[in-house]
């Protein structure tokens, strides 16, 4: 079938000015329109819009888009949104972008086509100039963009690593270490900041040492066994920006053969569920996932029932301390 790429080609333009055309037709000009109409009627293109005067239908379909759907995080946003959309007579298309651009767009695609209505984003790993000319709502949970502004529900992610390193330095912990995700995304140079800040407030930002991870458990593992490989530098605490980094670390301790938390103290970041079951049981930041989905799903089905909203809502997180973290030296 053709695609919105065979009508933009056919009417040179951009696929984005393709979908304004279709979504917003008043944001283009009339000699747009037309070249953009006799291209839809030349390839053949059957948007599920009013071809008469391009506007969109509503399709009671969210699209949902995630970077990893592997990844255990987001199944309890997943379900909070899933609550809300449900009640609200609205369904769920969950896509995984697989920080793939391509494959963003062929669901931002879905928008002119009236096959969604909006979508909620948790990534930041999106080309922002299909963010910025979506012609359809958007909103962010758990991520944001430092340059674009969208409606957002998220926590505070510098307080929060601010908590966890205060908390190991209350210990008594002086080398504490971080494995952070990507720096590249907005929510890790929060918390690596917090990491730095707190820190330096205690007079401990000389032991620092910031590794980097993708969020995963294998790179948790491989970064954890290289900050463990000397023991001259070796750490007395670990600081995750996941959990799934943070169980990482744990096999690479036992590899090494060094006690969690007798010899080393490790916290990660979310509280999913494989948290509570590992050896020893994590300490962790507990995000409130269940009600970030909620309040996005509700955030988004507000913007499209035409009601104001608070742009940003920012929700509270939890030090959840398990077994391992103690005192240095505690075995």
């Amino acid at each position: 079938m053709p695609t919105i790429k065979d009508v933009a080609k056919a009417a040179g333009c951009s696929t984005a000015t393709v979908s304004r055309a279709l979504a917003s037709p008043e944001k283009v000009s009339e000699a747009t329109r037309s070249r953009v109409a006799q291209a839809i009627a030349e390839v053949g293109y059957a948007p599920n819009v009013a071809a008469r005067n391009l506007r969109r239908a509503e399709s009671r379909t969210i699209v949902t888009l995630l970077p990893d759907i592997s990844n255990p995080f987001f199944s309890e946003i997943i379900n909070g949104m899933e609550e809300i959309a449900h009640k609200a007579g609205y369904q769920i298309l969950i896509g995984d972008c697989e920080r793939d651009p391509a494959r963003a767009e062929a669901y931002f695609n879905l928008l002119p086509t009236n096959q969604a209505d909006g979508i909620i984003l948790l990534t930041s790993d999106i080309p922002p100039a299909l963010v910025r000319h979506a012609g359809a709502p958007l909103v962010m949970a758990c991520e944001f963009f430092s340059d674009i502004d969208l409606p957002t529900v998220a926590i505070d992610n510098y307080q929060a690593a601010c908590h966890a390193i205060g908390y190991l330095a209350s210990l008594g912990h002086e080398r504490i270490a971080t494995i952070a995700g990507p720096i590249s995304n907005p929510i890790c140079r929060e918390r690596t900041q917090g990491y730095h800040d707190t820190l330096r407030s205690l007079g401990l930002e000389a032991a620092a040492r910031v590794v980097e991870g993708d969020f995963g458990f294998r790179s948790g593992y491989q970064q954890g066994l290289a900050l463990l490989q000397d023991e001259a530098l070796r750490p007395s605490a670990i600081f995750c920006h996941s959990d799934e980094m943070a169980i990482g670390v744990l096999k690479a301790a036992r590899q090494r053969n060094i006690d969690v938390p007798g010899s080393l103290s490790v916290v990660g970041f979310d509280n999913i569920g494989f948290s509570e079951y590992c050896e020893p049981e994590l300490t962790t930041v507990s995000q409130p996932r269940h009600e970030i989905g909620q309040q996005a799903m509700r955030m988004l089905l507000s913007i499209l029932a035409g009601e104001d909203v608070v742009r940003r809502q920012t929700l509270s997180t939890q030090l959840i301390l398990r077994k391992s973290t103690g005192r240095p030296g505690c075995a």
